[in-house]
C-alpha cells in the first residue's frame, strides 16, 4: 500500500515536474525574445555574422538617414531553395548594418507580390527581375537605399556567386550615399589615350574607349606632364607610361601618395602604342626609346619594376597575323584566363580575361615591409627576355624558338599595400616652376600617414582599344564591343580606390556553403588510384603495340596483309589486359561510391540515431539518479 502511495507520489512530482519544465521554456523564450532582440551570438567558424570593423567605421561615420529597402519575392522563390537559404543570410546580414547604425539606417523588408504596388516600386528602382516557375513569374532580390537628400543607390540582384562580397556591395553603397559626390580621377600621361591629332593619318582621333567609359561614371581630369603638384580635387590619379617625367612632377606623384592619396601607375618595358623614336639614318629604334619607369619613387617604396625585362607566356599567347598571310602566336601578346586573375580581390573577382602587350612584372625588393597582392600573373609557362629585342622583331617565331619556360608566375598587376617612405628628403628645386602655395598643400611629408593603397600594372598597351575592344560607330555613337575584361578591371579599381580606406580594408568573406572535406579526400584519393592504375593501362598499350611491331618487323612471312601466329596470341593477350584493367578502373570508382556511401550511413547514424540514443540514455541515467534521491528521502 506504502508502495502505491510513494509511486502515486513519484508519477505526481513527474508531471508537475514536466510542467513547470514546460511552463519555464516558454517563459525563458518570451523573455529572451523581449528583453535580447538586438543580442546575436554569431557561432559560425567564420563568423559570417560579424561585420568588419571597416563596415563599422562606415556605419559610425553615417551623419543622415539611410532608408533600404530589401525587395523579396519570398512566395516566388519557394521553389528555389538554394536562394531561400541566400536571402537569410542577406537579410541577417543586412538587420546587422540596422542594429549597428543607432538610429540611422532602417531597414523594410517588401515581398513584391505580382501586379502589386510593391512591384511597380522595385520597378522604378531599377531592380532586376528573374522569371521563375511555369508561369514566368517575377521574383526580386535587391536591394534600394535612399538617403534623406534624395540620392538612391541600388544593387539589383544579390547573386548567391557573389557572397563573399556581400557585405562589400552593401558598405559600397552606403559610402555612396554617404559621399554622393563624383569622382574626380586625374591622368598624367604621354600616350594620346585622349585622343588628337595623328601625324601619319593627318586626322583627328578620338579619345579611346577606356577614357569615353571612365567619363560616364567619373569627372575625368587631363593633367599636365610637366605639372609640380596635383591638383586638391583629384581623388584618384592615374599615372600612364611616366617616360622621362620631370624630377618636379615626380615629387608632387609622391606627395599625393604621401598624403595618403590613391593612384594606379602604369609602366611598361616595351610599349607598342607609343610612338618609336628612331635612330639617325636607321630602321632601328631608340634603346629605350619606348619604356616608362619611376624607378626613383619606385625603390623608395619597396616596388622592383626591371624595365628592361619582357614576360613570354606560352600558355596564354595569342594568335595573330603573320607573314605570308598567316598566323602566328604571339607570346608577347597575353590572354590572361581568371585562372591566374585573383578571385579573392573585389577589382577582379568576376573577370575572365585580361589581355597584355609586351608586359613587364613586379615584385617586392628584399628586405622591405609592404604587402603585395597580384591581381593578374602569368602562367607559370613563361620566360623573361631583354625587352631590347622588340625593338626589331621580322618574325614572330624568334619568341618562340629556344623558348624555356622558368616555372615561375610573373605579377603582372598588382595592390600594393603599407607605410610607404617619401623618394626625397626635401622638396627640390623647381628651377622656374610655379611655386607651391604651401599654406594650401601642406609641408613637405617624408611617409605616409596610414597605409597606402596603390594598384601598379607592368603595361601600358593593356589600356589600347586593340588590346581589349572592338569600336564601331553606329549613326554617330560609339559602340564598345569588348572580348576582354581590361575595361571592366580599371573601373572596378577606380571605383574601390575611391572608397574610404575602411571600404579599401573590407575583402571577400568565407561563403556560408561548407565544403565536405572527408568526401573531398576520398575523391582525391580515389582519382589518385585512378589515374595510377590508367598509367599502368598505358603503359601496357605502349607495350603491347611495341611487341606488334617488333614481331611485325621479324615474321617470315611477306604478305603483310595477314596477321602471324604470334601476333594473334598477342593481340587476344591484349584485349584481355586491357578488359582487366578497365574492370579495375571501374572497381575503382564504384569503391568511391562505396566509400561516400558509407560515410553517409555513418553521419545519418550519427545524426539521426546516436545522438537521440545518447540523449536518451543520459535521461533515463538522469531520471534512475532522481528517482533513487526521492526513494531515499521517502524511506523507500
Amino acid at each position: 500500500m506504502a508502495s502505491q502511495i510513494v509511486s502515486k507520489k513519484t508519477k505526481s512530482f513527474t508531471v508537475i515536474g514536466l510542467l513547470v519544465l514546460i511552463v519555464l521554456f516558454l517563459v525563458v523564450n518570451m523573455v529572451s525574445s523581449t528583453l535580447f532582440t538586438n543580442t546575436r551570438i554569431d557561432l559560425t567558424e567564420n563568423e559570417l555574422f560579424t561585420l568588419t570593423d571597416g563596415t563599422r567605421n562606415i556605419i559610425k561615420s553615417i551623419e543622415e538617414p539611410v532608408t533600404m529597402y530589401l525587395f523579396y519575392s519570398d512566395k516566388a522563390s519557394k521553389d528555389v531553395p538554394q536562394l531561400r537559404t541566400y536571402a537569410t543570410r542577406v537579410k541577417e546580414l543586412l538587420k546587422e548594418y540596422e542594429q549597428l547604425s543607432n538610429g540611422n539606417i532602417a531597414l523594410n523588408i517588401v515581398d513584391p507580390l505580382p501586379f502589386s504596388e510593391e512591384e511597380d516600386q522595385a520597378g522604378s528602382f531599377g531592380l532586376q527581375a528573374i522569371p521563375v516557375g511555369a508561369t514566368g513569374e517575377n521574383m526580386y532580390f535587391g536591394l534600394a537605399a535612399s538617403n534623406a537628400v534624395g540620392d538612391v543607390e541600388v544593387l539589383p540582384f544579390f547573386q548567391p556567386q557573389r557572397e563573399q562580397f556581400l557585405e562589400y556591395d552593401v558598405s559600397k553603397l552606403l559610402t555612396t550615399l554617404s559621399n554622393p559626390k563624383k569622382t574626380v580621377v586625374g591622368i598624367i600621361t604621354q600616350l594620346p589615350i585622349f585622343g588628337g591629332f595623328d601625324m601619319e593619318t593627318t586626322q583627328m582621333t578620338k579619345a579611346w574607349a577606356i577614357v569615353a567609359q571612365m567619363r560616364q561614371l567619373f569627372e575625368v581630369k587631363q593633367l599636365d606632364v610637366t605639372t609640380d603638384l596635383i591638383d586638391a580635387d583629384v581623388d584618384i590619379l592615374m599615372v600612364v607610361h611616366p617616360k622621362n617625367i620631370t624630377v618636379p612632377t615626380q615629387y608632387a606623384i609622391d606627395q599625393f601618395v604621401m598624403r595618403g592619396g590613391k593612384a594606379i601607375f602604369f609602366v611598361d618595358p616595351h610599349s607598342e602604342v607609343d610612338i618609336p623614336v628612331k635612330q639617325q639614318d636607321s630602321p632601328l629604334e631608340v634603346e629605350g626609346g619606348r619604356t616608362s619607369s619611376l624607378k626613383t619613387l619606385f625603390d623608395a617604396w619597396g616596388i622592383d619594376f626591371d624595365a628592361s625585362k619582357v614576360v613570354l607566356d606560352r600558355k596564354y599567347a595569342l594568335t595573330v597575323g603573320g607573314a605570308h598571310n598567316g598566323q602566328s602566336r604571339h607570346y608577347g601578346l597575353l590572354a590572361v584566363t581568371n585562372e591566374d586573375i585573383d578571385a579573392d580581390d573585389v577589382i577582379s573577382s568576376e573577370l575572365e580575361v585580361i589581355s597584355a602587350g609586351v608586359s613587364g612584372f613586379i615584385k617586392a625588393k628584399e628586405g622591405v615591409d609592404i604587402n603585395i597582392t597580384p591581381i593578374v600573373t602569368s602562367s607559370d609557362d613563361s620566360t623573361l627576355i631583354e625587352a631590347s629585342r622588340f625593338r626589331f622583331l621580322p618574325d614572330l617565331n624568334q619568341l618562340s624558338n629556344g623558348f624555356e619556360p622558368t616555372g615561375e608566375k610573373y605579377i603582372l598587376s598588382a595592390r600594393i599595400e603599407g607605410k610607404l617612405n617619401s623618394a626625397f628628403e626635401t622638396r627640390p628645386a623647381m628651377s622656374g616652376a610655379k611655386k607651391v602655395d604651401e599654406s594650401k598643400y601642406g609641408e613637405h611629408l617624408v611617409s605616409v600617414e596610414d597605409e597606402a593603397n596603390l594598384i601598379v600594372v607592368a603595361d601600358t598597351d593593356m589600356l589600347s582599344d586593340r588590346m581589349w575592344v572592338q569600336v564601331q560607330e553606329f549613326f554617330g555613337e560609339q559602340i564598345f564591343n569588348s572580348w576582354a575584361n581590361n575595361g571592366d578591371l580599371i573601373i572596378n579599381a577606380i571605383d574601390n580606390l575611391t572608397g574610404s580606406t575602411d571600404l579599401i580594408s573590407i575583402r571577400g568573406r568565407e561563403t556560408s556553403t561548407r565544403p565536405f572535406v572527408v568526401v573531398n579526400d576520398l575523391r582525391l584519393a580515389a582519382d589518385k588510384k585512378f589515374r595510377s592504375t590508367e598509367e599502368v593501362l598505358q603503359a601496357k598499350l605502349t607495350e603491347t603495340e611495341a611487341k606488334l611491331v617488333e614481331l611485325q618487323k621479324v615474321r617470315d612471312d611477306s604478305n603483310e596483309l595477314e596477321l602471324s601466329a604470334e601476333q594473334e596470341e598477342e593481340i587476344i593477350r591484349f584485349q584481355q589486359d586491357k578488359f582487366k584493367v578497365r574492370k579495375e578502373l571501374r572497381q575503382v570508382r564504384h569503391n568511391l561510391d562505396l566509400d561516400i556511401e558509407k560515410l553517409g550511413s555513418k553521419l545519418k547514424f550519427i545524426n539521426i540515431g546516436l545522438v537521440p540514443i545518447v540523449i536518451s540514455i543520459l535521461a533515463l541515467i538522469l531520471s534512475f539518479i532522481r528517482s533513487r534521491k526521492r526513494k531515499r528521502a521517502l524511506g523507500v
